[in-house]
């Protein structure tokens, strides 16, 4: 379809939305470790990045609801984590597999809605989902498998509220906002937001 194919525009806009959460990301992951020797001396050091995760989905969720296409969430939150990584995050190179997976993870629902529904239903559902699988992913990658499961059950919980917070409540808001000062013009979210227009 033409309304998906890419332009220079969306290309600019992904690359705009990854430098800026590659760099924040970058200050979640080195917060989430001050937090995480916080609580390891009362046996919870786990859940030290938790609270973090729905700003590690934000490029993925931003670029999606405002660009509408295929892909731009996964690419996005792809090229935010290699950056992340290039500016030194301490986890190194695995990160961009984090990356990926959070992603496709966020973009997985509204894809199955063919990128037609980007209602606060959807966008909750998108953070359910994509906290579902990115803790999977940790299990299995990460070593998560051998933390306790009352833990694990906290530590899924946090991190959905905390993905309803940040890619469901603030990141739509953050959009909606900068589309209706018609910052996001030529974007697909543009034409669902009425603009301010001054006289």
């Amino acid at each position: 379809m033409k309304t998906q194919a890419y332009k220079l525009k969306d290309v600019l806009m992904i690359a705009i939305v990854a430098v800026l959460f590659g760099v924040v990301y970058l200050g979640c992951t080195y917060a989430g470790g001050v937090l995480y020797g916080l609580l390891t001396p009362a046996g919870m050091g786990s859940l030290g990045y938790e609270p973090f995760y729905g700003i590690y989905f934000m490029a993925g969720a931003f670029a999606v609801y405002v660009m509408r296409k295929p892909g731009s969430g996964v690419i996005a939150e792809l090229l935010a984590a290699i950056i992340e990584c290039l500016l030194g995050n301490y986890f190194g190179p695995i990160i961009i597999l984090s990356g990926l997976v959070q992603g496709v993870g966020f973009e997985l629902i509204i894809a199955l809605k063919r990128y037609k529904k980007f209602d606060r239903a959807t966008l909750i559902a998108c953070a359910v989902c994509c906290s579902v699988l990115t803790l999977v992913y940790n299990l299995f990658i990460s070593g998560y498998n051998k933390i306790a499961i009352g833990v694990l059950a906290i530590m899924l919980i946090v991190r959905i509220v905390s993905a309803i917070l940040f890619d469901a409540i603030i990141t739509p808001l953050l959009a909606n906002a900068l589309a209706k000062a018609g910052v996001l013009k030529g974007y697909a979210i543009a034409q669902d937001i009425p603009q301010d227009i001054e006289d």
